[in-house]
């Protein structure tokens, strides 16, 4: 049995990576540009995204991207927490497991949803982009997170969406069970060494808490 879990917050907590899809595509069309591609912003997920940064940079300017950047962190609190995590943190809090978060977004930004959304009450432990030398897929910020939880990586199990965040993930030495989104699931997951995929919350919990494995 697992000691403790690290989740990824975009895309694996809340569905945040269609929502700034969405919103990039509206502020682009409203300049008269064109909107970008979802194969294009695919590749952007789960690291520092900077391509997508440096096209945004070049066709609106800094400001005006900023501008895409502040109306997603602000509009995200409306967002649910993804229906499978939300039964697993409830599993974990009742037998007092400790939960972390391992982004790649900045603390700042992820933290009016984590507070609409109530997550203080299950989540610990908070590493985002300010508190790591290198981000996802560099495995850093799970390596930091086990580290503040005070376990060593083979105790902790890892719930991410996206290549980058599974890499960096396996690369610090924790299990990790992908479960992907409409952005992510067409991500090629074949050089990831996840332990499970695309599972529902009653399936993580059989296999990595009622298992006796971890």
């Amino acid at each position: 049995m697992y000691k403790a879990v690290v989740f990824d917050f975009d895309g694996t907590i809340v569905d945040t990576e269609k929502h700034l899809f969405e919103v990039i595509n509206k502020h682009l069309e409203q300049h008269n540009l064109k909107q970008i591609s979802l194969d294009f912003y695919r590749q952007s997920i789960g690291g520092a995204a900077t391509a997508l940064h440096n096209y945004l940079e070049e066709v609106l300017g800094i400001s005006k991207k900023n501008k895409i950047y502040e109306e997603h962190n602000q509009t995200s609190v409306n967002l649910p927490i993804i229906k499978s995590i939300h039964i697993l943190m409830d599993y974990c809090k009742q037998r007092h497991i400790p939960m972390a978060i391992a982004t790649s977004s900045y603390r700042e930004d992820i933290q009016p949803t984590f507070t609409n959304l109530g997550l203080g009450a299950y989540i610990d432990i908070i590493v985002g982009r300010e508190d790591v030398a290198a981000i996802k897929p560099n495995p850093d910020p799970y390596l930091t997170a086990v580290q503040k939880l005070n376990y060593n990586p083979t105790n902790c199990l890892a719930i991410e969406d996206s290549v980058n965040g599974a890499t960096a993930a396996v690369t610090a030495g924790l299990d990790v069970i992908v479960n992907t989104n409409e952005m992510t699931e067409l991500q090629d997951f074949s050089d990831v060494a996840y332990f499970g995929k695309d599972l529902s919350a009653e399936e993580i919990i059989k296999l990595c808490f009622e298992n006796n494995r971890g």
